[in-house]
Formats: structure tokens, sequence, C-alpha cells
């Protein structure tokens, strides 16, 4: 709705709220068409200009401009139109649009820009207009110069909902209290880098020493909360170095992820036993746990709600859908989840259908109405088994963000946005006023802002650093800053010039010195990139993005056009790349350099060897002449994945690490001659997996090829290598075609013949005890 008020006095008192309000809007070199002045000649008028959110000079947001009609000169010079500045309102107020700066204007005609009519032209320069819908309004300026002449110039005014809330959820970056700093976790160096900035100056006060993984930073006005994974650990530091520190252990196998603080309330999500922590710290006292509250398997990312309730992330989602529990804490229980739908779309070369997967925050709005959850779509609906149709490059997966209306927790799957050439979307924060979201994509090293309102991109950054993992934007809106985690450096950019990016304002290393070997950064850099053209075809593969902190994605794929099958993912963690012997469920690779035909497969990336090398002697074959020693950049991969030693902690397993006493049952069950589990489950690693003679692996038919499990090789698939027992409590599904969906399933309905070890006379008591014993194993040696 919009309406022309001819007295301005008697506004005066209405538009004190609608007041011209420097922002984003004024920003230059959008994707979307808001940039300068463009004139009908086909020059540019940059005579508007605006601030910032900070009353920092930039170019205005566009104004076209009308050739005359007939003469350009009025009596107080050349006939120009000038619309004002753009500006942010508030939905329902006044605005007042003002086109009394405009020169040899005798007449003024406003179109406010909502659909509604445009005004007669009136000597009076002011109309008022009000905009009753959030969106970014063109109002258009026409003014006359008595002599038949006309010109018409626009300007943005976005009008937004009243900001009513301080989002705040778990990231490995966060700005502190009303403070001009951020806080940025290191967990390769077990650090948290605190950054201040005054003036535009950007410097690195200090860097504080944490447990070992910190993994996310929650901001508590002095202190700061960190959650370190590996440790198992909630810490508490003063961020300004004024204190040693307050360590709340969490128990063996906890592993928590996500820490969000509120007034002296933290909770953080234990990502191993599917709870969320309720501690209470005043920064007088040690912390205290409050609560242990069921949330579900693989609690990752932590937000608070507008309502008080508590938003919880499934960090990998089963083939059903993405899962958010939603958890009232006063209660002590998720009341509702939170369905993220499985798209069923054929993929195309824009778009592609899957499972919405690795949630790992959910970002609110300021204006309390929307959530916004980055994600990666996973296609594992497409193959040649599956449906008949190849799984190219450009269709195995999409960075998304999935949005959900507030406060009914109803996804709005029509929103759904999916980026293009981007694979992982691994980071999300709303701009001050909840018009701009920006979204991280993890391997192609991008940050791309969206339109809320319109659901387009409207800007982006290019090569931010590798990995980018977190987002904060700071309370004015004036910085953006990145954690870009394997570059170590926490990267600012200024949000008033975001279409029309430069140099970073600042780059600031994030540890205090580089904590891997050369190599093997190089290596953990190249597995989480797909930026690369050698690496991936259009940004969208990277070997993260199935192996994201070298863990499994939990997905079945079609593999059968590669020469294999439906393959459930691995996770790598604990098999120190060739610790475990022949790679793959089919041990169709020999050396981790192999890697180089899956690049150059189904990443459609050019590859890390050179041609020459590739195409001489039988480098281009998996078990072919050996690749290592021929690309440090593909021996620096199997550096890295050589590193993944430690298998994370059961939850399981007793308070102390111990087997509980139903696992010791479970155990004897195992090692006993009658069941044979230890025949083949053997050794330190519980596996056989061998070469008999070079090329020629061990493998075993324990019943459960079907005909989806392929070949290997494109040849017969006989059997298959013996997987580690270690970390199944963390890898469901099981088997190579991710077939069972519990062990329970293994030991029973998918063992019928007794080829899979002999279970089929245990009893129920004994098959949950030889279950429980499998759920503690995790590289320990008992």
């Amino acid at each position: 709705m919009a309406k022309k008020l001819a007295l301005w006095t008697c506004l005066c008192g209405l538009v004190a709220g609608g007041c011209p309000e420097p922002g984003p809007a004024a920003s230059t070199g959008t994707s979307d068409g808001e940039t300068g002045t463009e004139m009908s000649s086909g020059t540019v008028d940059e005579s508007s200009s605006g601030t910032d959110a900070t009353g920092t000079a930039t170019e205005a947001a566009p104004t076209t401009t009308e050739a005359p009609t007939s003469g350009t000169t009025g009596p107080d010079g050349p006939l120009h139109p000038d619309p004002g500045e753009p500006r942010y309102v508030l939905i329902g107020e006044a605005v007042v649009l003002d086109g009394s700066a405009s020169t040899g204007a005798v007449l003024y005609q406003w179109d406010p820009g909502d659909g509604s009519p445009a005004s007669e032209p009136s000597a009076d320069p002011v109309f008022m207009a009000m905009y009753a819908e959030p969106g970014r309004y063109k109002p258009i300026l026409t003014v006359y110069d008595g002599q038949g002449g006309k010109l018409s110039a626009s300007v943005t005014i976005t009008a937004t909902k009243p900001v009513v809330w301080q989002p705040r959820h778990s990231s490995t970056v966060a700005q502190l209290g009303e403070a001009d700093a951020v806080a940025v976790v290191s967990a390769d160096s077990d650090e948290v880098m605190i950054a201040e900035w005054s003036a535009g100056e950007f410097t690195v006060a200090r860097r504080i020493g944490t447990a070992a993984g910190p993994r996310t930073v929650s901001d508590m006005g002095e202190w700061i909360a960190v959650a370190a994974q590996d440790a198992g650990v909630l810490e508490f530091h003063r961020w300004d170095g004024g204190d040693a520190g307050h360590a709340l252990a969490l128990g063996h196998g906890s592993r928590p992820f996500g820490v969000v603080a509120a007034g002296t309330t933290v909770y953080a999500a234990l990502q191993g036993p599917g709870r969320l922590a309720v501690v209470e710290f005043d920064g007088q006292n040690p912390p205290v746990l409050q609560d242990m509250i069921e949330v579900g398997f693989d609690a990752r990312g932590v937000t608070l709600l507008p309502d008080g309730r508590v938003a919880v992330t499934r960090w990998r989602s089963p083939v059903s859908g993405g899962e958010v529990s939603i958890v009232d804490v006063a209660q002590g229980e998720v009341v509702e989840t939170w369905p993220l739908q499985f798209d069923p779309q054929q993929a195309s070369d824009t778009e592609v259908g899957g499972v919405p997967s690795y949630l790992s925050q959910i970002a609110v709005s300021p204006t309390a109405d929307l959530a916004a959850l980055p994600a990666l779509q996973v296609n594992v609906m497409q193959g040649m088994f599956l449906n008949g149709q190849t799984l190219d490059p450009d269709q195995v997966m999409r960075a998304i963000v999935a949005y959900v209306a507030l406060p009914a927790g109803a996804e709005q799957f029509e929103r759904r946005k999916q980026f293009d050439n981007r694979g992982l979307a691994s980071a999300a924060a709303f701009s001050p006023r909840g018009d701009y979201l920006y979204v991280a994509t993890r391997g192609p090293q991008t940050v791309e802002r969206v339109d809320v309102f319109s659901g387009d991109s409207s800007g982006n950054l290019f090569k931010v650093g590798y990995a980018p993992e977190g987002l904060a934007v700071s309370r004015d809106g004036r910085w953006l800053f990145v954690d870009a985690s394997l570059s170590r450096e926490l990267v600012v950019h200024d949000t008033g010039v975001f279409d029309s990016p430069g140099p970073a304002v600042a780059r600031l290393q994030i540890p205090s010195s580089e904590p891997l070997e050369p190599a093997v950064l190089r290596g953990k850099q190249l597995f989480n990139d797909s930026e690369d053209d050698r690496l991936s075809k259009d940004d969208y593969i990277a070997c993260a993005h199935c192996h994201l902190d070298g863990e499994s994605d939990l997905q079945v794929w079609d593999f059968s056009e590669r020469g294999e099958g439906l393959r459930d993912t691995a996770a790598l963690l604990g098999h120190a790349g060739l610790g475990d012997g022949p790679i793959h469920w089919s041990a169709n690779f020999d050396e981790v350099q192999d890697f180089e035909n899956d690049i150059r497969g189904g990443f459609g990336g050019a590859g890390l060897l050179d041609d020459a090398d590739w195409e001489a002697g039988t480098h281009s074959q998996t078990l072919g002449d050996p690749k290592a020693g021929l690309s440090a950049d593909l021996d620096a991969l199997a550096a890295y994945l050589a590193t993944l030693t430690e298998e994370p902690h059961s939850p399981f397993r007793g308070p102390l690490g111990e087997l509980t006493a139903e696992a010791e049952l479970g155990r004897a069950l195992f090692e006993s001659a009658e069941l044979a589990c230890a025949t083949c489950h053997k050794g330190q690693r519980l596996t056989d997996s061998q070469w008999v003679d070079p090329g020629v692996p061990l493998l075993h038919d324990v019943g459960t090829l079907g005909p989806g499990s392929g070949q290997r090789l494109g040849m017969a698939l006989t059997g298959l290598d013996t997987p580690t027992l270690h970390g199944l409590w963390r890898t469901p599904p099981y088997l190579h075609d991710g077939s069972a969906a519990t062990l329970g399933e293994v030991l029973g309905a998918k063992n019928p013949d007794d080829l899979h070890g002999v279970t089929s006379a245990l009893d129920d008591e004994e098959r949950a005890a030889l279950v429980a014993y499998l759920l503690c194993l995790d590289g320990q040696v008992d």
C-alpha cells in the first residue's frame, strides 16, 4: 500500500520510526541489477551516494533515468531527478520519499513500486509511502521541467519486519559480547584465536590453549564456551586472557560438537551418545552439569529458538531425509522433530534430487520467523542398478539451503535453494535485519549472498580460503568473518562492497604455528577441496563431501558404472590409509594414490597426475603400476590419510572406557570357536584383510551378495574384503550394500545360513550381548 499525504507538517510525528536509514542496499556491483545509475542513452550516472550500516560512504543503489521528451533546463538548472538515498524501513511505517534535491524540476511524480497507482504530478516533491510486506522496493521519481521534458530515477527501499531476536547458534567463529572482537577455534592446533578491530584495523589479540579438538565456540560476555570434541570436555575461558579457565568432563565418548550459551546456561550437543548437555556457569563458580537430554543419533549443531526451545541437528541423514530435534529444556525431552524432505526430482544439469545431509547448524533470522539450514543434497537414488542412469559428476550432489518457517517448524520445501557449481554448504549467517543470508560452501571456497525476499543469489566471494567452516556477521552488519579453516585464516570482508569484492580487509592467522607437517596439510587441503579443476568438475565433489571429518556419510552409492555395485561409504578414521590392507569392499585399490581413478572418473577432474604419467605403463589401472612418487599432491593425499590413526571413543563403553558387563559376555561369544567370528575378524584391527598374491586379495562370501552387489573392477564379484569392526557404533547402516539397518539384522535376518558367523543358535539375550560388544569396539585393546 502506498499513498500520498498532502500535508508534510502533519506527518512529522508519524515518520519518526521510518526516517531514512542507510544499509547494505547501497552496495554496488550486484548481480541482480542493483548497480550504478543507468541512463537510457547508456551512460552511467553515479551522482547518488549513500552510507552503509556504519555510516561509511558507499555508492547508491540503482537509479534509472529516462531520456527527456523535450527540454532539459528548468529555472534552477539542468533537469536531474534525485530520489534520495537507499534505506531500510519497517513494514507498516510511513516512508518519506523526497525528491526535493532534484534540479530543474517544477513537477514531481512518484510511483511507490509496490503495484499501487503512481501519484499525479505535483509541485510537492514529498510523497509518503507505506509498505505492507517485506521486500526490496524500487519507487520511481519522475520530474518535469515545465517545457515538456521529463526524467525518471529509482531508489531501493528495503522493507523488513522488526528485529526481535539476536541469533545464537553453534559456530566455529563468534562475535564476543558487545565488544569489537571475535573468537575462532583452531581444531588442529587446540587453540582459540581472539581477534579485535578498531577503526577498520584488525589484529590478533591473543590465542588461548584448549583441550584436544575444539570444534565450536560461543560468546558468554566476558567468557567463551568451547566444545573440545576429542577431549570430551566443555571449557570456559575469559577471552581477554585474564583467567586460567574451567573444564567440565562430559563422559567417555561424549564428543561434544555444537555449543551455544544463553546467559549463564550453556547447551552442548554430544555427538557420541546423542544427547544435549545443559550446563550452568556463572563465571564465579565451577561449571555444573544440570541435565543430559536424549536427542538422537549423531547430534551435531545447536541453535536457540526464539520461543525458548533448543534445536539440535542430526548431522548425517538417513535416506528418508534430514532431521532436527526440538528440545523443551524445562520438560527435559524432545517435543517434536522437524523433517527435511527427501527430494524426489530427477537430476538435471542444474538441480538434483536426494537426501539433505551434513546438517551442522541452523541459522535463525533476526526477525524470528525463518530458520535456514545449510547442507549437502546427495543424489543416492541414481545409478545403473537403481534406475538405469549413469551418475555423472554434475548430478551427484549440490550445496543447498533448506528453509523452515517459524514458529510452526515446517520446512518450506518449495524454497529449498540449490547452488549450481557448488558442493556442501557448510555454514550460514543472516544479515542484522534478516534480508540477506550469507552461505559458505566448503569445497568450492566461496561465500554466497542470498536475497531472502527473492531467494536469488545476490553476489558472492570467491577463493576465500580452503574449507570455510564458519561464518559470523558483526552486529552492525559491516563485517563478514569467514573461518577459512585449512588456510588457517580468519578472513574479514566488508559487506558494504560485497557485490564487487576486492581483496579481503584482513586475513589473520588463526593458529600460533602450523600444527601439521607440510605434506599432511597439503593433503588435507586437497582432500577438502573441490575448487581445483584437477580434483573436480564444476566444483561439486571433494573427497570430504563423502568423508567429512574422515567419517562416512552413511549413504549407499550406486557405483555400477565404475564396475562395482551398491557400496556403503566406509569411514576413514582409524584406518591409517593402507593400515587395514586393501581399500574398499571389493579390494579394488592397493594404494591411496589409486583415488586418482576416482578423481578422473566419478569426480570429473583433470587429475593430479600428469597425463603422460597416467598414460604410461598401467598407471591408469587401479591395481597397475604404482602411482606413488609420480605426483607430490597425490602423495600428499596419501600422507594425510595415513595420519587418520585414531578411532573416536565409543559412548557405549563404561565411564572409564571399560567394557560393560553385557559387552564382556558378548566378547566371550565373539571369541568362541562356536561362533567363529574371530576367524576372519582377528588381530588388533579385527580383520584378515590382505593380499594373497600381488593384485589378488583375500575375499569371503558371507552370504550377503545380491543383485545390487555388482562386480569387482568390471568382473565377477566372488566375495568381499573383511572390514574392521572398530567404529561400528557410529556407522550404520551395515554390510557392503547398506542393507542391514542394525547390527541385530546383521546377526539375524541377514545371516540365515550362518555364513557370517554361526549366530542362528543365539537366544535374544546372547544376541543382545554380542551387539553390545560390537558397539564398544573403538580401536582400544581390551
